[in-house]
This record gives structure tokens, C-alpha cells and sequence, in this order.
């Protein structure tokens, strides 16, 4: 149970800026120690993928429209656009990737850190009320896609994301925030930023599952128990992640995304308060 607990506040937190590593993180700290045995990074990566699958189901639409925009036989005028996003995404994908490549050992032991995590959420709290006016836009993005304009954007939006890999840290507030800023479309942002999300989750899985092959606590605990501890908080995870998906765009349109800020600042200010005692 503790498993689909956790993978219950990845799929609620994913998608909101308020950080779903770093509520993973705290609600591990909050559980009985045994609770759930797979290591935290490892089974973050897990639930991520499922919220990711979440989010691809829900975007399909703008999945499909770059994919076909790849192939031949469609007018030129849609081919390019298709294609500038998805070149878009690889460019915007580039920041994370390294950081994910140069730090991957420092940052896997993070995700053992609720102080660390809560200090996180206390940062995207400020962040989210510091910059709300960027957070609401009574602009239409129902069309297609339309992602940066230029390479340099995809560049900052995809720097985001990659301070974003720190607990605590909220990916969707960070790469929404700089998407705003770079003149995107309050949807448009959205959207962008949670297909941005696919090639960073897709390459950390295929990392820890490589990581956790060698790992001798894996071992110990035994396939079985990690397989059903993995499975319940996947399963948990992309129910949860496709209902808070239908919240998210509305709450931007209402340009009521920024008020997750206070709710950061106090699930932090706890957070930390709780470590210290």
C-alpha cells in the first residue's frame, strides 16, 4: 500500500509546479523505514515513466502531428512546423541530459535528503510568486504546437528543466516559468513542457534500470518485491497523473497556477522544520 501511496502523489504532483521528486521524497522520510524497500531513485524513475505515459496519451494529439510531420506525403507548411518542434525538443533536451550524464552519482543521493527536498520546494515557491504574472494567459493554444522561436529559448526552457532534476525543485513550474518568458502561450508552454519531460524520463530509466542490475541491495531485497513495489506505484501513478492532467490547463487559463507557490512555501517551511526537530 505504501507503494501506491507514493505513486498516488507522483501522478497528483507531477503536472502541478510543486515539485513531485521532492514530495516523494518527503513522503518516503514520513513512512515507516520499511515501507517501501526499492531505493528512491530508482522507483521515482518508475512512477515518472508513468506519468510521462500519462501525459503522452493526453498529448497524442501533438504526438502524432510531429510524428506524421516526419514522414513524407504531408504538405510542406505542416511538415516544417512538425519538424521545428520536434528539433525544438532535442535541442531543449540537450541541458538535462548532461546534467543527468555529469551528476547522476551526487544527485541519486539527493533524492535520500528531505532537507535538501524541502529547501527545493521552498525555492519553487518563491519562484512561482515571484514570476506570477507569466503563469496565466487569456491567449488560445488550442491549435498546433507552436514551441520557442528560437534555438537560443529551447536552450533556457531545457536549462530549466535541467536545475529541475534536484528534489524539491518542480520541473513543470520551471519549464513553464521560462517558457512564459520566452513568449509562449500559457498552453502552448504546458504542452511543450510536458513532451519535453519524454526524452530526459525515457534516458533516466534506461539509466537506473542499468544501475540497478549491478546494484547488491536490489539483489538482497529480491525481484518479486521490487517488481510488485514497482508495478503498484506505476499503476498509481498514471491513474492519478491522467486525472490531474485535465486540472492543469484550466487552472492556467484562470491564471490561478501561481497560487501553488504558498502551498510550496509551506510544505517546505514543514519539511524543513520537521528535519531539524
Amino acid at each position: 500500500m505504501a507503494a501506491f501511496l507514493l505513486g498516488t502523489v507522483q501522478g497528483l504532483t507531477e503536472f502541478l509546479p510543486v515539485s513531485s521528486s521532492g514530495h516523494l521524497v518527503l513522503t518516503r522520510a514520513a513512512l515507516p523505514e520499511a515501507a517501501v524497500r526499492t531505493p528512491g531513485a530508482l522507483f521515482g524513475i518508475v512512477v515518472h515513466l508513468a506519468t510521462l505515459a500519462a501525459a503522452l496519451i493526453a498529448l497524442r494529439r501533438e504526438v502524432a502531428a510531429i510524428v506524421a510531420a516526419l514522414l513524407p506525403g504531408r504538405p510542406s507548411g505542416e511538415r516544417q512546423a512538425g519538424r521545428r518542434v520536434a528539433v525544438m525538443l532535442v535541442v531543449a533536451s540537450f541541458p538535462a541530459a548532461l546534467a543527468g550524464f555529469l551528476l547522476a552519482e551526487p544527485i541519486r543521493g539527493l533524492f535520500e535528503a528531505p532537507q535538501f527536498a524541502s529547501l527545493g520546494l521552498v525555492l519553487t515557491g518563491c519562484a512561482l510568486l515571484g514570476c506570477r504574472g507569466l503563469l496565466g494567459s487569456r491567449r488560445s493554444s488550442r491549435g498546433p504546437l507552436s514551441g520557442p522561436a528560437r534555438y537560443r529559448d529551447a536552450l533556457l526552457i531545457g536549462t530549466a528543466q535541467a536545475v529541475a532534476i534536484l528534489p524539491g525543485v518542480s520541473r513543470s513550474g520551471a519549464t513553464i516559468l521560462t517558457a512564459r518568458a520566452r513568449g509562449l502561450a500559457a498552453g502552448d508552454a504546458a504542452r511543450f513542457s510536458f513532451l519535453l519531460s519524454a526524452p530526459v524520463i525515457g534516458g533516466a530509466v534506461v539509466f537506473e534500470l542499468a544501475h540497478a542490475f549491478g546494484d547488491p541491495a536490489l539483489a538482497e531485497l529480491g525481484v518479486g518485491t521490487v517488481a510488485l513495489e514497482l508495478a503498484l506505484g506505476f499503476v498509481a501513478a498514471f491513474l492519478a497523473g491522467t486525472l490531474a492532467l485535465a486540472w492543469v490547463f484550466g487552472w492556467l487559463a484562470q491564471r490561478r497556477f501561481h497560487q501553488f507557490g504558498w502551498y510550496c512555501l509551506a510544505s517546505g517551511g514543514v519539511g524543513i522544520g520537521l528535519s531539524g526537530a
